[in-house]
């Protein structure tokens, strides 16, 4: 048995053990992984290994491992893979699946290491993960967008755009001051939002900025939801997320974009128009840059129990799960 199969056995047994270590570790071990590999992997495994004997015996290690599915990764596919983990239990009694986070990196790296049976990710895989992970095989179940969003402070007239030079400016040098909209209709910005791991939604944005690197003195926050609260409780500042946390959410303004001459009106950037553009990935309805894939990772073809997940997430019945986090699911545009 290799270090991948008995880390996710440890896995297993540990989330199956109600008095298990939490969660919250767990998904910590999945950020040293990206960051780390393997060798770390040994030595903070260990530690688990004591603290999970302790709790569980070999058999029900065995046992949980053959009903259970793990799935870890892209913050921003999260909360879709919980909903259809429910839904898809709720059908098949005696399979568990288990969602954890730790960004679209630590998902690779750890379905690539065999860790978990499903990576999650938000982004396609990156040509040194592919060199690293020879085996992975990527299947994409839906997609989403990237949006700016702003606080309640910063003042917005018009049309509500700022141009994507702006940001490359803003972000490049952590510079809030470049953010005055494309005709001046955007003012007050004092503070900017960037995430604190590598992470699908952060790649998919430094690319629209053409590649630009992100200063470091830029204060960043984990996941999706830890840089939309952060601008919910700074009125003036600005920062980026998936288009499924910021509708709909409080406190803050979703921005329009000037792009190439292309103007995004904040009050076009809805779910019919980004998936317009997902479905024709032209430009004409949303920045195609800013828009991307909701990926399952598996390493190698995926085994009999992942593959009937896959199915049922790529499947017309999991529509709704997409649409209730404001995602769309790939039978929408295939």
């Amino acid at each position: 048995m290799n270090i991948g199969t008995r880390i996710k056995n440890l896995f297993a047994g540990m989330w199956e053990n109600t008095r298990a270590v939490s969660p919250i570790v767990a998904t910590l071990v999945l950020v040293v992984v990206a960051i780390t590999g393997a060798a770390a992997v040994g030595t903070i495994m260990g530690t688990f290994s004591s603290d999970v004997s302790e709790q569980s015996n070999t058999g029900e290690l065995a046992s949980a491992s053959s009903t259970e599915i793990l799935i870890a990764g892209s913050t921003t596919v999260q909360p879709v893979s919980e909903l259809l983990a429910e839904a898809y239990m709720d059908e098949h009694q005696g399979v568990k699946i288990t969602v954890q986070g730790g960004g679209s990196g630590a998902g690779i790296s750890s379905v690539g290491l065999d860790i978990v049976d499903i990576g999650a990710a938000s982004r396609n895989p990156k040509d040194p993960e592919l060199e690293k992970y020879p085996n992975i095989v990527t299947h994409k179940i839906g997609g989403s967008a990237v949006v700016v969003i702003a606080g309640t402070g910063v003042t917005v007239v018009g049309d509500g755009d700022i141009d994507s030079g702006e940001l490359n400016t803003a972000y490049e040098d952590n510079d809030p001051s470049a953010i005055t909209g494309a005709a001046g209709n955007v003012s007050g910005v004092s503070t900017l939002y960037d995430r604190a791991e590598e992470s699908g939604t952060e790649d998919t944005f430094r690319k629209f900025l053409d590649n630009k690197t992100i200063n470091d003195g830029i204060t960043g926050h984990t996941g999706n939801a830890g840089v939309l609260a952060a601008v919910q409780g700074d009125a003036t500042s600005l920062g980026f997320v998936d288009f499924g946390f910021a509708d709909g959410a409080s406190d803050i303004q979703i921005l329009g974009i000037l792009d190439d001459g292309k103007l995004y009106p904040a009050a076009e950037v809805d779910a019919d128009h980004l998936e317009d553009e997902l479905k024709n990935e032209d430009g004409e309805n949303y920045v195609t840059a800013l828009t991307r894939p909701l990926n399952y990772i598996t390493n190698g073809e995926p085994n009999s129990m992942e593959q009937a997940f896959i199915t049922f997430a790529m499947s017309p019945g999991a529509t709704t799960h997409f649409e209730e986090c404001g995602y769309f699911a790939i039978t929408q545009f295939a």
